[in-house]
């Protein structure tokens, strides 16, 4: 309903029924699919998207402006003749002796996250730095979730721009595909 020229956030804001300018300049808010998704928090939204993209139902056109483009494959689902079932992320529960977040995982999620944790920490050392500034343990752990196997994938995962994803980019998708597989 947006042209497939617009990526994950303006899309998101669409479903929300987000009175932005961008949104009314466009005549989005006119669409039957504005703010069809108020009852789903963003950060779900995020995720559904996410995982679309990982299962090559969404694209993300990273020339465009990362607009998120439909497949081929998405085909039936739009007719409804095809169904799709996904996880519901589990959100993260904030401990109340510090600051820090407790992550949980789905099962099969955890091992792979302490591999993408290990490979930053060698990379972090390698260069001086502390380890998150080359991923967040969020982002980690979305890598875990999600299971990219592209670069393209790859950028749909918050905390991942078109840098990190040249810099690090092909070192996390050898961890995914050695110990997430």
């Amino acid at each position: 309903r947006t042209g497939q020229r617009f990526g994950v956030a303006h899309v998101i804001d669409v479903l929300l029924g987000k009175p932005t300018d961008k949104i009314t300049r466009f005549g989005h808010d006119q669409q039957p699919v504005y703010g069809i998704g108020k009852d789903i928090e963003k950060q779900l939204w995020r995720a559904l998207l996410r995982q679309l993209v990982a299962l090559s139902y969404l694209s993300v056109d990273v020339e465009h402006y990362n607009a998120l483009r439909l497949t081929e494959l998405c085909r039936p689902l739009l007719r409804g003749d095809a169904s799709l079932e996904l996880r519901k992320p589990e959100r993260s529960v904030k401990t109340t002796a510090s600051s820090s977040t407790s992550i949980t995982f789905a099962p099969g999620d955890e091992p792979l996250f302490d591999a993408l944790r290990a490979r930053r920490l060698e990379l972090a050392q390698e260069q001086g730095v502390p380890p998150y500034v080359i991923f967040h343990d969020k982002t980690l752990k979305l890598l875990a979730e999600v299971r990219p196997r592209s670069s393209t994938e790859m950028l749909a995962i918050s905390g991942i721009g078109q840098h990190k994803l040249d810099r690090y980019g092909e070192e996390f998708l050898l961890v995914i595909d050695e110990v997430g597989s």
